[in-house]
């Protein structure tokens, strides 16, 4: 029984190893369902019949016990079933644009840090009707094991893409019709309430500390801000993800 693609997961770099780990049952059976390429299924026994038939034979059901699990995995979990996959070639948001019109706000995120707003940021975009994510290098790993289990597999079926010249980038989304819109309390930004797109929109979402980096920061055709009350500066980046994309889930385009 090879176990060798589940070991010390805590320590490894699996975007440098061009793979993913997905960790519990729901996250395991939506991958499966997805069409990505699957190396194996690690699981406790209560779950392998039921991952013996999901799987259909397209990749190893491996069995052990949980404490076994826990050893080998380096951290105590849970969950009972774990899958290693190999991550697709993600597309460059130019080629992507290049194609044919794409409906739904596209979500960029350029330099998000934090795994789990991340992962909440594409769970987010996938719930609220978004065409794609886009993020950049100075971004940390959708696919990390963190991100996918706050996404609840998002990262699955929604459109992953790679920024690479991001000036390049900004200005095709403009040539492509897309408002980018940066998310950001500062007073000049426009009020959520009043803000009323005429097409589709590229929604940028910075750092909560930072904010948005450049070229975004001025390069946005507008800002838009969350009205808040009660002496609050700003929201956490998933949050306000969460509101913005709601309110834009029936802009045009």
């Amino acid at each position: 029984m090879d176990l060798a693609l589940y070991r010390d997961l805590r320590e490894r770099d699996f975007r440098r190893e061009g793979l993913f780990v997905a960790e519990g049952r729901w996250l395991v059976e939506r991958l499966l369902a997805s069409g990505w390429e699957v190396l194996s299924v690690l699981c406790a026994p209560r779950f392998a019949e039921s991952f013996e038939r999901l799987a259909a034979g397209r990749c190893p059901v491996l069995t052990a016990s949980e404490e076994e699990i826990a050893q080998v995995a380096g951290f105590r979990f849970h969950r009972g079933v774990l899958a290693a996959g190999r991550r697709p070639a993600f597309r460059f948001l130019a080629e992507w644009l290049g194609g044919p019109p794409r409906p739904g706000t596209v979500v960029v995120c350029p330099q998000l840090t934090n795994e789990y707003n991340l992962g909440s940021v594409l769970r987010s975009a996938a719930a609220l009707g978004a065409g794609a994510l886009a993020f950049g290098p100075r971004c940390c790993d959708p696919l990390s094991r963190r991100a996918l289990k706050v996404s609840m597999g998002a990262a699955f079926r929604l459109p992953l893409l790679l920024l690479d010249d991001e000036e390049a980038d900004r200005r095709l989304l403009g040539a492509r019709g897309f408002e980018v819109v940066g998310a950001s309390p500062a007073p000049e930004s426009q009020p959520l309430g009043d803000f009323r797109p005429t097409g589709p929109v590229a929604l940028v979402l910075g750092e909560e500390a930072e904010g948005l980096p450049e070229p975004w920061r001025s390069g946005c055709d507008r800002l838009v801000r969350i009205p808040m009350r009660g002496g609050t500066d700003s929201l956490n980046v998933a949050v306000a993800a969460g509101i913005l994309l709601y309110a834009l889930r029936d802009s045009p385009g």
